[in-house]
């Protein structure tokens, strides 16, 4: 049996609808400007009050209620937007994390790490980053970072694309909170978790992107000048162009300097106002290696009598610059200067030969030198990859050690100190004169036109650092799985069309 549709009343229809916009309006934007539409084309004669027209349109069930409500909705929604990016979480849920965290904690960490952080608690560096850990739901994006940096010295930040550094940077500029109440950042003894506009009177920031506008170089450090609350601004703008070398540009477009004077300009502002810590996150980014040298002597500089903290992928930049260095991947995992981390974790000399006979060097030619050097060197090792003449090893340096007993097959695998072999006659010495010996005594016997030993740099160093964590970059795996599913689909259909055919 079918029944007649039924309609509300012609005189409910107005409170209906009324009724429906500001339940809807409660939780969407999106209601009130559909509302706002209606309106204006008086739909469901929504203008009408009784008989005549609505007289004031700011009225409530006009256009004031729409407007009303999206200036409420604003108000909550940056609020809202404000705590998600803050990463804020209640206390409950923080100990929880952090908890879980502790107990997947395995990985063995340099004793440097464990010494700094026993040194941050009593000490009076400028700045001081202590037991700092940020998550993100799910994501644990720093966890447990310590260090200090004392005035006049360089501290280089260094790690994998997704490490945290960035994090920590915009923890330390006080961009975001710490998740766990137990850390704090002090900059000249002010907290910048709990007093972050005291502390920020003494900090500078270069950020990684340059942030210009349609104004002169001046007229960029007057603005920033004046909104530091700089008391001799043209002072100050003065020996800000001088010190970062853009005095010559002082009245040119922002936009129209090179890549390389807009990160001057960049450092420039954030040096406004004297500040006595200055963070400068991925500095000489985009740069050529000329522009990168000048901005290095710039940062050397102005580094005097300040604490500077230096985030970069390069290794080059940071061995120059700082004179401590920490690699972190989410937490630190190795800390100390550029030669420390060098004998900590590559101790080694690397070798690279080169044949006479390259680039038409035979395989034999090349065999042949290759076992020489696991004959004559023990622990060394050789890289797999052998062309045009020549090869490369590395050999370990523990010249403090003794010497291991060769007696049994079982000692020369488990010893740890790398010696000349004897069997040739050498003198059993250790270190770099018995390696330069061995490489001379036999250079016309293998065929050594050429040789070259160094010691490790900062990136060999880096990249032993992070295998010996197992540290992945950003994404590798879900890319990597991606790619390996890819190729399983295509491997599959190629099988089961040649099975077909």
């Amino acid at each position: 049996m079918l029944t007649e549709p039924r309609y509300s009343a012609a005189a409910d229809v107005n409170r209906y609808v009324d009724i429906a916009h500001f339940t809807i309006a409660l939780f969407t934007p999106s209601g009130n400007l559909l509302r706002s539409l209606l309106l204006t084309f008086n739909e469901f004669s929504l203008l009408c009050d009784d008989r005549s027209v609505a007289s004031y349109a700011g009225a409530i069930t006009v256009y004031g209620g729409p407007i009303l409500y999206l200036i409420v909705q604003t108000i909550l929604l940056m609020l809202f937007l404000i705590w998600w990016d803050s990463g804020w979480k209640p206390a409950f849920l923080v100990k929880v994390a952090h908890k879980h965290k502790d107990v997947e904690q395995t990985e063995d960490v340099d004793h440097e790490v464990f010494t700094e952080a026993a040194r941050i608690d009593s000490c009076t560096d400028e700045l001081r980053v202590s037991h700092v850990t940020k998550v993100y739901g799910d994501n644990l994006a720093v966890d447990d970072i310590t260090f200090g940096v004392p005035h006049g010295e360089v501290f280089a930040l260094l790690g994998p694309n997704g490490a945290g550094k960035s994090t920590t940077i915009s923890m330390v500029r006080g961009d975001i909170r710490p998740t766990l109440s137990e850390g704090d950042i002090m900059i000249e003894e002010q907290s910048i978790v709990r007093h972050r506009a005291a502390a920020r009177n003494h900090l500078g920031v270069v950020p990684q992107f340059d942030a210009m506008d349609a104004m002169t170089t001046t007229e960029h450090l007057r603005f920033y000048a004046r909104a530091r609350g700089v008391k001799n601004v043209e002072h100050n703008v003065e020996q800000v162009l001088n010190a970062v070398g853009l005095a010559s540009y002082r009245n040119r477009m922002a936009a129209k300097l090179s890549g390389g004077n807009k990160r001057k300009l960049s450092l420039g502002i954030a040096l406004i106002g004297n500040p006595s810590v200055l963070l400068v996150d991925e500095g000489s980014s985009g740069m050529d290696a000329a522009a990168k040298r000048i901005m290095w002597r710039t940062l050397s500089s102005v580094s005097a009598g300040r604490s500077l903290v230096l985030t970069t992928h390069s290794m080059e930049e940071a061995d120059a610059l700082a004179d401590r260095v920490g690699i972190m991947a989410k937490r630190m995992l190795a800390l100390g200067t550029s030669d420390t981390l060098r004998k900590r974790h590559g101790d080694a000399y690397y070798v690279h030969l080169i044949h006479k006979d390259a680039p038409f060097t035979s395989e034999e030619d090349m065999a042949s030198l290759k076992a020489w050097i696991l004959s004559t060197f023990p622990y060394a090792s050789v890289e797999e990859r052998s062309f045009h003449g020549q090869i490369r090893f590395s050999v370990p340096n523990r010249a403090s050690s003794p010497p291991p007993d060769y007696s049994s097959s079982s000692d020369k695998k488990d010893a740890t100190t790398t010696v000349i072999s004897t069997e040739h006659g050498y003198s059993g010495r250790d270190g770099i004169s018995a390696l330069f010996e061995a490489l001379e005594m036999n250079k016309e016997k293998l065929g050594m036109e050429f040789y070259a030993v160094s010691q490790a740099t900062l990136d060999q160093v880096f990249l032993n650092i992070v295998t010996k964590h197992n540290v992945e970059e950003e994404n590798y795996r879900q890319e990597h799985q991606t790619k390996l599913g890819a190729w399983g689909k295509f491997k599959a259909g190629a099988k089961k069309l040649y099975h077909d055919a």
